[in-house]
């Protein structure tokens, strides 16, 4: 089930991406990273980045595939960050 709340951290996480890579949001909400083209190196500067914004530590043994993955994992550990501040 979508909350409200965690359509709001998918709009978040989608915007971070959008500021990183210049990718529309849109195409970030429906692709999975392999499609976007995302290497290694560009999923380590999204992690860092989201890392920082979240206060929180993403393990090398969590698989990020797409948003979701973030989201569901954000929404596991719990956020410290406002959602929606830039």
């Amino acid at each position: 089930m979508v909350t409200y709340q965690s359509h709001l951290l998918r709009q978040d996480i989608a915007q971070i991406i959008h500021r990183q890579k210049g990718i529309p949001t849109s195409r970030i909400l429906t692709k999975s990273f392999q499609q976007l083209g995302f290497d290694l190196v560009d999923l380590i500067d999204i992690i860092l980045v989201i890392e920082k914004k979240f206060e929180i530590t993403i393990p090398d043994e969590v698989t990020l595939n797409s948003v979701d993955d973030f989201v569901y994992f954000i929404q596991d550990k719990g956020t410290s960050a406002p959602l929606g501040t830039q």
